[in-house]
């Protein structure tokens, strides 16, 4: 797949750290010019650097995509820098804390609902006019196996998750005219340090829910994103992959259970 993206222009958020990174790497290395959009400078300028070391070109854009004037002043530095977009990817989220749903605050739900879904469909709408003046586009929105699985303590989360599937349908249903595909990934059981870390403290040793037996890495969840951005997926659109393993069909308990029980 090395150079299946040459001259591609490509802006992914949350490209500083976890899934994003290496979503920015591996478009990196298949010829993709990156702008890396992420809140934390020394994250996106990580990812940005890596890039440039195996010989590609990307730019690092700090952002708090929470803020529609923070991710308008990002699409434009991802302009000045590459030129029009050719592929959006959408992986930027916030989880939020572990709290029962009657513990979250007002100011929390409407954070993670601008960081996750708002913010997916802004760059969606920024993105999509020179995409549709081109008569092509791959837009790419990182939803996950928690909308139709939910986990216990993650209310906010699976909410926008959800959103964010169904707006990746009819997107895509309203831009396939103009020969712009929009399509999700869902990734499930992922050993990201998010996952990692709350994992850890909640205690637990479990074994991995999955029918591989394994958790998945980040690795993973970028080869598929890979998949949509090239030419092999172009008569793909409206879709949802799912990369966890088997964990939707998996009957192994919730790790998270626990806590929801929890006083």
């Amino acid at each position: 797949m090395k150079d299946v993206l040459e001259g591609k222009v490509c802006l992914v958020t949350g490209g500083g750290g976890g899934i994003g990174a290496a979503i920015s790497l591996l478009l990196g290395q298949s010829g993709a010019r990156i702008a890396v959009v992420d809140r934390d400078l020394e994250g996106a300028a990580r990812s940005a650097d890596e890039i440039g070391s195996t010989g590609g070109s990307a730019v690092a854009i700090q952002s708090d995509i929470s803020i529609a004037s923070e991710r308008i002043r990002a699409y434009e530095q991802a302009q000045e820098a590459f030129g029009a977009i050719d592929i959006l990817v959408n992986n930027a989220a916030d989880h939020g804390s572990r709290s029962k749903f009657l513990d979250v605050s007002i100011e929390e739900w409407e954070r993670i609902l601008s960081t996750n879904l708002s913010a997916t469909w802004h760059f969606s709408q920024l993105v999509a006019p020179q995409m549709i003046e081109k008569q092509e586009g791959s837009i790419i929105n990182l939803g996950a196996i928690q909308a139709s699985l939910p986990v216990a303590t993650y209310a906010s989360y699976v909410a926008t998750k959800g959103g964010i599937l169904s707006l990746t349908k009819a997107l895509a249903v309203e831009l396939s005219q103009y020969g712009v595909r929009v399509n999700a990934i869902s990734p499930g059981a992922i050993a990201s340090p998010s996952t990692q870390s709350a994992l850890s403290n909640l205690g637990t040793n479990q074994k991995a829910p999955t029918l591989l037996g394994r958790m998945g890495t980040s690795h993973d969840v970028a080869q598929g994103v890979l998949f949509l951005a090239s030419p092999a997926s172009s008569f793909v659109t409206g879709e949802n992959i799912v990369i966890d393993g088997g964990r939707s069909l998996s009957r192994d308990p919730d790790p998270f259970a626990s806590f929801s029980n929890r006083t």
